[in-house]
């Protein structure tokens, strides 16, 4: 089974990165993190950074456990006990796969059902996390977990595009098959080739996206903001429009955003641009 295989080749590299310096930034037992949702066909593709810390481990650094656990966590199993180990690969699928139907999404980032967030910019385009069956799925660039923000650490971009990591990346997309890919995150466009059109969004200047097609030919939108983390650190700024920085994070502005950047794709679809 190509998930199988694919969880394996990521539990690899996650052992191979441990003995580097970049080891000491991985939370160790955290298993690696495949997808957030079910795959299935016909859905949508969003691509973040990597998992953060609070999908394993709660603020004051003690492992979710109970009901509060939403990933496979390694515990005492060694990498190659792991690897050898079907119930616990397939234990870690299933978890990462029922995500969202659990009701365990870290909300503050992915927003809740008909809340803002990536959530709400999503509703925009007539898409949905909460969807059933799943009519979008999330990946990260990195697939393991890690103590800090990658940005933060001098060597994380480093990793994240490491060419091992970078296949992972490549070959999860292989196997979901997604229609459209949304990419989260300015260095995370200037990373994947395929972009060709870049713009702003007339109505919300601060929204640079980028249009284009992956390898694959699967149709490409990029994002220079996360609207998870909507232009953090601009402080009381208003726009050319008058409309404050703060604002773009509503629901209301969300859902408008969403649907101008779907317009223009639609646009851009209907031309022939390759």
């Amino acid at each position: 089974m190509e998930a199988v295989r694919l969880l394996q080749d990521a539990i690899r590299f996650q052992q191979a990165l441990c003995d580097t310096t970049f080891g000491k930034e991985l939370i160790p037992e955290a298993s690696p993190v495949l997808w957030y949702g079910r795959p299935g066909p016909n859905q949508w593709l969003t691509i973040g950074t990597n998992p953060s810390r609070g999908e394993f481990l709660h603020r004051d650094g003690t492992s979710r456990t109970g009901q509060h656990q939403k990933f496979y966590w390694r515990d005492t199993l060694s990498f190659d006990d792991y690897l050898g180990n079907e119930e616990a690969l397939q234990q870690t699928l299933e978890r990462a796969s029922v995500y969202f139907e659990s009701g365990r999404a870290t909300t503050n980032w992915f927003g809740k059902p008909h809340g803002a967030k990536l959530e709400a910019l999503l509703n925009g385009m007539g898409r949905s996390f909460y969807d059933h069956p799943a009519a979008v799925i999330h990946v990260d660039f990195f697939k393991f977990a890690t103590y800090e923000q990658m940005g933060k650490m001098r060597t994380g971009r480093h990793w994240m595009e490491h060419p091992t990591s970078i296949e992972l990346l490549e070959r999860t997309i292989a196997y979901i098959k997604p229609i459209r890919i949304i990419v989260l995150g300015r260095d995370n466009c200037r990373a994947l080739n395929g972009f060709s059109t870049i713009g702003r969004l007339s109505a919300y200047p601060a929204v640079t996206y980028e249009i284009g097609r992956h390898d694959s030919g699967i149709p490409m939108i990029g994002l220079h903001m996360k609207p998870s983390e909507v232009f953090v650190g601009l402080g009381n700024v208003r726009d050319s429009n008058g409309l404050h920085y703060g604002s773009y994070a509503k629901r209301e502005h969300l859902l408008k955003i969403g649907e101008a950047i779907d317009t223009i794709m639609d646009e851009w679809l209907a031309d022939g641009r390759v």
